[in-house]
């Protein structure tokens, strides 16, 4: 028998080590998603590369959770290579700042999911807290429920346990063997139940679900918009209801992903958690249509050409030619406005021919504006000169009350557009819509971008940070912000080093998405003084994680294209005089 050198076998041990990871195959079933407490976003499918999920119930102030975290922390500590932990409060009387704190006093050591809407605990029957329950990763089915060990009881507790239910559950998942004891009577404190609080089954569709779904998601499930359905009546919406459902779960709808604790935005269509409850409990109670008129079928389409009005002055671009798929580089367009005078732009309209294929544009004036940079550093074409910014299914730019940009007559704009393919060709000819000030605002309106060129994210990498900063040299008024990355993005936060040395986040993204490339409009403009840097913050997931990353094995750097990668932080602010 011939034996193997054991360098040569080091060597083989070695290689399969290295290999890199492979795709996980994920139908995105129950696939929940929460923010934590500090303000952090989970979605379960971006965990399916572990052997499990492991939750385990939380809720201030009771004895039996902060018995146990020690025996939950050492169960971390021994299996945290193979298995994702996480704390979960459902707790109506508990709150994002208050289990902070419960986190800090009582060293938590992995996140507290919040199911604020309760959709997750009327999903597993959540009574319990002290209750731990372990997924499966990829259907997130129940594994395991019950208690960690049998060590607490109610107002007593032993030094040692003797039965070790959680850690026997976990073993026997890595050992691919049954798991022996899949329920066990958990001691702990009562979770209070929305739906044993609150009369839901007699939500109608008319009264209580076709308004909530007018205000906040109409916008782009009409004739025309964005959307690939339209929301036209109470049959539509029952034929839809599951992937409602869905999507509400995951919070991939509604698109408006800034953090609904950090600012105050006066474009947002943010969904309340107790309007998304709403909706999914009522599909979930039988879908009943109520009296009336349906509220949908009232909704007129829009008949004006132009949102504002008719524009001043209006360009015609040349058409393009979209393929059926593929990714498409940047089309560029220069055009001048050919007026006979300086002018002071007050809006601009986009009416695209196809807004299908529409994602995203930015316009920018031609050279720049090189007087207005308030950093100490050279103007970049795209990035400090912009003039709007916007998406297909937010065509209109309308700068805050009182402010313009300055146009000096015969300058000449750019527009760089970025189209998606829908599976066919398609042909887009958009037009813009430009309004002016009848006479000079009271201020200029400016553009600034912090960005970042000179990062690396690394192959297969999850969690890799890349920071841009910019130190003003004029106090200024701001606002609007644009975080913008590209499909790696996992989220992005715009902040404020104050010279005090105070740090203000303006804007947060925790669940960052490509295909959103939202403006986030200030409620009340804010003022920061000289000296203040100017700081964006982005975290990239390029792992198979990501359901939006073309190439895992790709190392990234800085680039132009979608699928390169980006870091900058648009903004629009006013000299403070």
């Amino acid at each position: 028998m011939r034996y193997l050198h054991p360098l040569f076998i080091a060597f083989l041990f070695l290689v399969g080590c290295n290999q890199p990871p492979k795709p996980v195959a994920d139908g995105h079933k129950n696939n929940y998603a929460f923010y934590d407490a500090n303000g952090d976003f989970h979605r379960f499918s971006r965990y399916n590369d572990s052997k499990g999920i492991v939750l385990y119930v939380q809720g201030n102030g009771c004895p039996i959770v902060r018995n146990g975290l020690t025996d939950f922390h050492e169960i971390t500590s021994e299996f945290e290579e193979s298995f994702t932990f996480f704390m979960l409060n459902a707790n109506l009387q508990d709150h994002r700042e208050t289990i902070k704190k419960e986190a800090e006093d009582f060293k938590f050591k992995v996140p507290v999911l919040l199911d604020s809407n309760q959709l997750f605990a009327d999903a597993l029957d959540i009574n319990t807290t002290a209750e731990a329950i372990v997924l499966h990763p990829t259907t997130r089915e129940v594994r395991y429920r019950g208690p960690i060990n049998n060590r607490l009881d109610f107002e007593g507790q032993k030094m040692e346990p003797s039965e070790t239910y959680l850690k026997d559950a976990l073993n026997a998942i890595l050992e691919e063997k049954p798991i022996v004891k899949t329920f066990e009577v958990t001691k702990g404190c009562k979770v209070t139940r929305l739906s044993k609080t609150q009369t839901e089954d007699s939500l109608t569709y008319t009264q209580d679900i076709a308004p909530i779904l007018k205000n906040h998601c109409v916008r782009c499930h009409k004739d025309g918009g964005i959307a690939p359905w339209q929301m036209k009546d109470h049959q539509t919406i029952v034929g839809w209801s599951e992937m409602i459902k869905e999507v509400l779960w995951s919070k991939r709808m509604p698109p408006w992903k800034a953090d609904p604790t950090i600012g105050e935005f006066s474009n947002s269509f943010a969904l309340p958690d107790s309007q998304a409850r709403k909706i999914v409990r009522w599909i979930e109670t039988g879908m009943k249509k109520g009296s009336g008129v349906d509220p949908l079928t009232q909704i007129r389409p829009d008949s004006l050409e132009w949102p504002l009005g008719t524009p001043d002055k209006i360009i015609t671009l040349k058409k393009e030619q979209i393929p059926a798929t593929g990714v498409i580089p940047y089309r560029y367009q220069d055009f001048e406005l050919k007026m006979d005078r300086d002018v002071w732009i007050r809006s601009i309209a986009m009416k695209p021919g196809n807004p299908k294929v529409m994602h995203h544009f930015v316009i920018a004036e031609t050279g720049g504006n090189k007087e207005s940079l308030i950093v100490d550093r050279k103007p970049t074409p795209w990035i400090d000169n912009y003039i709007a910014v916007g998406t297909g299914g937010d065509e209109t730019t309308v700068f805050p009350e009182g402010t313009g940009v300055f146009l000096k007559k015969n300058s000449s704009l750019s527009i760089q557009v970025h189209y998606t393919t829908t599976g066919k060709s398609e042909e887009d000819q958009t037009q813009l819509g430009f309004y002016f000030h009848e006479a000079p605002p009271a201020k200029e309106l400016h553009a600034i971008a912090p960005y970042n060129h000179t990062f690396t994210i690394p192959p297969y990498s999850k969690d890799t940070k890349v920071i841009a900063r910019d130190t003003i040299n004029k106090d200024i008024i701001l606002h609007y912000l644009g975080p913008h990355m590209h499909y790696r993005g996992k989220s992005i936060k715009i902040m404020a080093e104050l010279p005090s040395g105070e740090v203000q986040t303006l804007v947060s993204v925790p669940d960052y998405n490509f295909n959103w490339q939202l403006i986030y409009k200030l409620q009340k403009p804010i003022s920061l003084p000289k000296k203040t840097v100017l700081v964006v913050e982005g975290i990239y997931d390029n792992s198979f994680q990501n359901p939006l990353n073309p190439d895992p094995s790709k190392e990234l750097h800085y680039g132009i294209q979608s699928i390169d990668e980006m870091l900058i932080g648009f903004m629009n602010y006013t000299i403070d005089e």
